[in-house]
């Protein structure tokens, strides 16, 4: 499973939940994490999905994982970043 493809999965989760807002994703080394960027008119949110959370799920279990962890739910209600980890969310 390449990166690629889990990048890919959460991007589709996200565009499930945020589907009338700009999404982008880029790399930042020094977090360490994939840092996706969900904006509307009404609203701007950032999930930090970190390189130790992708290695440890598989791309088909992403949606269902980031679901449990309630990211969408978070994203909209805090107006700083979200970190995804293999163990959870952080703020």
């Amino acid at each position: 499973m390449t990166d690629g493809e889990k990048i890919a999965a959460v991007y589709s989760y996200l565009k499930e939940e945020f589907g009338q807002c700009r999404i982008t994703d880029s790399y930042e080394s020094g977090r360490e994490a994939q840092v996706f960027r969900i904006e509307s008119d009404r609203m701007g949110s950032t999930a930090l999905v970190t390189s130790k959370f992708l290695s440890t799920y598989e791309a088909g279990i992403i949606p269902e994982t980031l679901r449990k962890f309630l990211l969408a739910e978070h994203l909209r209600e805090c107006n700083f970043p979200i970190v995804v980890t293999e163990s959870g969310l952080s703020m």
